[in-house]
Formats: C-alpha cells, sequence, structure tokens
C-alpha cells in the first residue's frame, strides 16, 4: 500500500478519534431474514453470483509453476485450475468424463497429469485425455478427442486468479478488481506463495460468514480476551470500489502516532486491512502475510469456508512456527469466536419468528456489502 495512502488512512482514524466520531452512513440498513434463510434467494445468488459471475479462485502464487492446482466448488459446480505445460493457465470443470468423479482433490504442485481415483482416468494439464487403465474394449466406439475435461474461463490479474462456473465469455479479471488494483499491486499480491490451507463447514447462510469480517464494532465484545485486547472497536472506516471494497481494523497502538512526526507514520504494522473481491473473498493483511478467506456456499443454510495463508516468500524451518501460530490464531479467532455466531444467527432466523437484522449507520462496509450484492442481482 503506498505510504500516501497509509498517511491518509491514519490521518482520518486519528481525526475520528480526537472527535470521538466514526464514518457514517447515511442511514441504518435492514436486512430481512429471508436474505438469509429463504431458499428461493438462494437461487438466485447461485445462478447471478456463483455460476454466471467470475469469483476468485486463488492467488497466482498459488498456481505459479507448472503442475500447480487447485480445486473448487462454485455454485455447485467443482472446479480446477491449473498452470499447464506451456505456462498458460487453464480452468475446467473438475469431473471425470467417466462417470463424473471429481479428477483432483484440494490443491496440489508440479502435477505431471491430473488422474481420477476412481478408475485412474488421467488428463493432462491442457485437459485432454491421456490414458484409460485396464478399460480394453470397454470404451470401443468412443472417441478420446472427445473425452477430455470440460474448459471454463478462467482470468488472472494483480495477482488473482478468476473462474467462471457458467458461461463461455471471457474472464475481465482486470475490470473486476477494479479501483482495487492499486493497493494490490503495491502489495506485490501476485508475489505472494500459500503456506498452508485451513478448510472448514458451517450450518449458516455465507453472508453471515462474510458479515463478522466487515466491522470492527464487536471486537471489544465478542473478541475481548483474544485479539479484541490489542485492536480498536471504532472509528471504523471503509473505501468501496464498486462491489469491492476495503476495511481496515487497527491496533490500539495507531493512537501514539498523533505524537509521532508523520514521516514515522506506518499503517501496515499496526493495522489489519482487508478486501472484499465480490462477491464470496475477503484477502485479509496484516503484517506479513494474507490470509485469504473463501466463502463458498452449498445451500442457503450451510456454506464451506477455505482459509489460505500466504506469505512473501517461502516457509524455511525457522519461519515455520511463527506462520504455524499465525494459522492457529485466525482458527481460534474465525472457529472459536466469529463464525459459531453466524450459527446463532442463522438458528434465529430460520425460527420464523424473526423478521429483520438492523446494520447501524457505523458498519459502513456491511451496509455497502449489501447494497452492492442487491446491485449485482439486479
Amino acid at each position: 500500500m503506498r505510504r500516501e495512502t497509509q498517511v491518509e488512512l491514519i490521518r482520518e482514524l486519528l481525526d475520528h478519534h480526537a472527535a470521538g466520531t466514526t464514518q457514517l452512513a447515511d442511514d441504518t440498513l435492514a436486512l430481512p431474514a429471508a436474505v438469509y434463510t429463504s431458499e428461493s434467494h438462494w437461487q438466485a445468488e447461485r445462478e447471478a453470483l456463483f455460476r454466471r459471475r467470475p469469483i476468485v479462485a486463488c492467488l497466482s502464487g498459488a498456481v505459479a509453476s507448472v503442475g500447480d492446482y487447485v480445486s473448487l466448488i462454485v455454485g455447485g459446480v467443482p472446479l480446477v485450475v491449473v498452470r499447464g505445460d506451456d505456462g498458460e493457465l487453464r480452468a475446467f470443470r473438475n469431473v471425470c468424463r467417466h462417470r463424473a468423479s471429481s479428477v483432483v482433490s484440494g490443491c496440489g504442485s508440479e502435477a505431471a497429469s491430473l488422474r481420477c481415483p476412481f478408475h485412474a482416468w488421467t488428463y493432462r494439464l491442457d485437459g485432454s485425455l491421456l490414458a484409460r487403465p485396464q478399460a480394453g474394449e470397454g470404451f470401443a466406439g468412443t472417441d478420446e478427442s472427445d473425452l477430455g475435461l470440460v474448459p471454463v474461463p478462467v482470468g488472472e490479474a494483480c495477482g488473482l486468479v478468476f473462474v467462471r462456473a457458467e458461461g463461455d465469455e471471457s474472464v475481465d479479471a482486470a475490470g473486476l478488481v477494479g479501483d482495487a488494483a492499486q493497493d494490490l499491486d503495491d502489495f506485490g499480491v501476485g508475489g505472494y506463495v500459500p503456506f498452508d490451507r485451513w478448510e472448514s463447514s458451517w450450518p449458516c447462510n455465507w453472508k453471515l460468514l462474510v458479515d463478522t469480517f466487515l466491522e470492527s464494532y464487536h471486537v471489544f465484545s465478542l473478541h475481548r480476551t483474544t485479539v479484541g485486547r490489542y485492536y480498536l472497536s471504532q472509528p471504523m472506516t471503509y473505501r468501496g470500489y464498486g462491489p469491492n471494497l476495503r476495511f481496515q481494523t487497527c491496533q490500539k497502538s495507531i493512537l501514539e502516532l498523533a505524537e509521532a512526526p508523520e514521516d514515522q507514520w506506518d499503517l501496515l504494522s499496526r493495522a489489519t486491512v482487508e478486501y472484499l473481491i465480490a462477491p464470496n473473498t475477503i484477502l485479509s493483511h496484516s503484517v506479513d502475510h494474507f490470509a485469504v478467506y473463501q466463502f463458498l456456499p452449498t445451500t442457503a443454510d450451510h456454506t464451506d469456508i477455505t482459509m489460505t495463508l500466504y506469505t512473501p516468500e517461502s516457509v524455511t524451518d525457522q519461519t515455520r512456527p511463527h506462520y504455524e501460530r499465525t494459522l492457529e490464531l485466525h482458527q481460534k479467532v474465525g472457529a472459536g469466536e466469529d463464525f459459531p455466531q453466524a450459527v446463532k444467527i442463522q438458528q434465529s432466523l430460520s425460527s420464523g419468528l424473526v423478521s429483520e437484522t438492523i446494520v447501524g449507520r457505523h458498519e459502513v462496509a456491511l451496509i455497502h456489502f449489501h447494497q452492492a450484492l442487491d446491485k449485482l442481482l439486479g
């Protein structure tokens, strides 16, 4: 992040703190329970946001070398992104052409081919069928050239890889990043490499999980024994970039900068800076890493989460303990504090006796998120 941007954000926060104010939206926002519970609303989101709209599959560092691949399920469609022998980035439906099993799971590196575990049908990195072991004459009359993995559109910009589950239109990755591009380029997102990946599943709507990242109002209360000891709940400020946004939660130590010369101001050592890349991906930067959260709904009230910890360079034996503790902290705060609240909210809203929730004017990033989703849904 550029120094002038850091200084601007610090000055804004210090001014708010001195005045006892915070950034405010024009009005509160009432969110009907159906936004989180309605099956028809989820079906509309699945088609518009998760199938026809490209989403972030990973950072470029996860598929930087030949044979690197990342799989994910988007709107119910299994997908895989892979770097080919020719250096080209490709994406396919992660569906074997034999019996429709997933060809690969999770992520991997330097694979020579993609091999389905069910009957060992094997595909080249360009998606073409390579082998059908022990098939004999079982598939006589079929044309191997017609049985490659089905390609889907993929694009790459500012260190982010986007993939579209449905449709043939090319992916305008730069357009999807939009005005967040300058920040992401300044961070050098494309140079970050994956360290470890944490997967979990939660019985709640995907937006409830995203909501927890977009306001710091809860920090003083929910996180009082963990990160709440070090981070401010308010002031809160954000910037919107079309459907995307930037939101930062600052450490209490940032207030010390009010007495320091401006040339000593540094935001990144004293704040967690998060980017929402619509509709469902959070890039959370803290000091020396990015935690990339992907919220992948399967139904209106069930969501899979993949969190990948990316580091500026490959982890060594010396740095591994530090990043292992970092991953554990994310798990402790997310799985131990944030995400269980989302499950409890889902239970309340699904009772049929709670008609809506209210988002406060000071929860500005959260309001932006939901208003932007409404626009994307048309």
